[in-house]
């Protein structure tokens, strides 16, 4: 009865600590809406440039020679380390392919990775490298986390925020496994989204 009435009483702390957290659903649309603007663009501008045709012979050669193992070693790669990188830069090369192969195996990927980065975070907090990058990440993340919990993960997970730092956090935090890992299923979501809008860019064009 004493253990729960403390744990009771650290969660009305916690939550109380955090209660004037709250996201800037506007500058969180604008992080999600500029990068993926810009790779749109940047893939228009290619494809105007060389040519519909020489398109589908670069996109020919990319198959032959890394294929859809290569689009998925790519994604679980960038969405578990902490890479300068972006996931969707694999969209302008899978636009032209069959939805229903590209989305499930990016959107595998992607989740593998979340959850991978989630277990880093979880079982290796204490390696005193990922310790100094949980609590630099813990900083600048960690009162959302604490205060939206799984939410924090999903937004994460939809929008370009930095989705395998918040997923090695959530397991450095402790975060529950059973709501931390299906919250990284949302990445499949995202992927027939992002799919979706290059899709129709490559049919404009």
């Amino acid at each position: 009865m004493g253990e729960a009435l403390k744990a009771g009483s650290e969660y009305e702390d916690e939550h109380e600590k955090h209660r004037d957290v709250h996201l800037n659903w506007k500058k969180i649309a604008l992080i999600g809406t500029i990068p993926i603007l810009l790779i749109f663009l940047g893939f228009f501008i290619v494809v105007k440039a060389i040519g519909g045709e020489n398109y589908s012979l670069a996109i020919d050669w990319f198959n032959e020679n890394f294929g859809l193992t290569g689009i998925f070693l790519y994604v679980y790669v960038v969405d578990t380390l902490i890479l300068p990188l972006s996931p969707d830069f694999v969209f302008p090369i899978v636009a032209s392919m069959s939805p229903w192969v590209v989305i499930p195996v990016i959107g595998t990927a992607s989740a593998l990775g979340g959850i991978t980065s989630y277990a880093i975070g979880l079982l290796l907090h204490k390696i005193p490298i990922i310790k100094r990058y949980t609590e630099k990440a813990e900083k600048k993340w960690g009162a959302y986390i604490k205060k939206y919990g799984t939410l924090f993960v999903i937004i994460a997970g939809i929008f370009p925020l930095p989705f395998s730092t918040i997923c090695v956090l959530a397991g450095a935090l402790k975060m529950s496994a059973k709501k931390v890992l299906p919250a990284t299923c949302i990445r499949y979501i995202r992927a027939a989204i992002y799919f979706a809008l290059f899709r129709a860019g490559l049919l404009i064009i």
